[in-house]
């Protein structure tokens, strides 16, 4: 009867939140647009991470492993020991992002991160309709940050990340600086999470606003090798709010499996389909003490193309 009981808590729960994270998101949209177009360093507003977006983006309420850099700094006390993860996004136009994130213990209530977040492309200049251009400049931009996380109580994590912010153009060289804020709570143990982070505060030298987004999510656990995942994020500045819903199995601990899905609304809404897959392995003789995870994730757009995400994790 207790477990039973504890069983509909956490749904009726679950639902509560969800459905207020809906109707928030609602609220504040028509808010949101008027400023649409008006931020520095737009490379901030693309998600990192492989395994996130296998799930359509839904991590916030997850934060179980060094992705979270990314998405909610709290999670980084998830970490067991030490934790690297790599990743290289393929889309369209030949604009590559790469994501690496490092995090590790230093005792049982702080755990530290680093984390790096860039996006390069080439653009050639022609002067006239030549085969050959005049000149090639790499442009893009990239974002350095340092974490923190502190475990308050068993059920409460708090994280912040400093970040520097470069965007690299053409005609000039932009500067700023912005923090993250974050939250973890697991009130019912791990059947439960619950985050919420605030992104991308701060401005530029140029006194030029930064994508800001807030963030809050929940992730359930039916099973340890089950996560069904739900995160809403608020473009505070540029865009509209998004729904992500996300699912991942583990099966033996071996291959899992993820789903996710996006909706939005406005001009040019993010909905549709994400899919993804992960592979855990052990390392050998010389890398026994080390275990290995390679995620990919696919993220369709009919209109701009496939993305292609390919990431590496490392525990150890």
């Amino acid at each position: 009867m207790k477990k039973r009981f504890s069983a509909r808590i956490i749904s009726l729960f679950s639902m509560a939140v969800l459905l207020f994270l809906f109707v928030s998101t609602t609220a504040a949209a028509d808010d949101i647009h008027k400023k649409a177009g008006t931020v520095a360093a737009a490379f901030l507003k693309i998600d990192a991470g492989s395994r996130p977006m296998g799930m359509g983006g839904a991590f916030t309420g997850l934060a179980d492993d060094v992705n979270t850099l990314f998405w909610n700094p709290a999670g980084l006390t998830s970490i067991q020991d030490q934790e690297f993860s790599a990743m290289q996004n393929f889309s369209i136009g030949k604009v590559y992002t790469q994501a690496l994130s490092y995090g590790q213990r230093l005792n049982e209530k702080v755990v530290w991160g680093i984390s790096l977040q860039g996006v390069f492309t080439r653009v050639d200049f022609r002067q006239g309709p030549t085969a050959d251009p005049d000149q090639e400049v790499t442009v893009g931009g990239f974002a350095p940050g340092f974490s923190l996380a502190y475990q308050l109580r068993q059920q409460i994590a708090v994280g912040l990340t400093a970040k520097a912010v470069v965007e690299q153009l053409s005609v000039e060289n932009t500067l700023g600086y912005a923090g993250d804020l974050g939250v973890f709570l697991q009130p019912f143990g791990k059947a439960i999470g619950l985050g919420f982070s605030a992104q991308n505060v701060g401005q530029t030298t140029s006194n030029g606003s930064l994508p800001m987004i807030i963030r809050s999510g929940v992730s359930l656990h039916p099973e340890e090798s089950i996560s069904i995942v739900a995160d809403l994020s608020y473009p505070l500045i540029d865009g509209f709010p998004i729904l992500h819903l996300g699912f991942e199995n583990w099966f033996s601990d071996l291959i899992a499996v993820r789903l996710g899905y996006n909706a939005s609304q406005g001009e040019n809404p993010r909905d549709g389909l994400t899919a993804g897959i992960g592979l855990r392995r052990r390392g050998r003789i010389s890398l026994e003490g080390i275990h290995f995870q390679f995620d990919y994730a696919i993220v369709p757009d009919p209109g701009l193309g496939h993305a292609h995400r390919i990431a590496c994790l490392m525990r150890f």
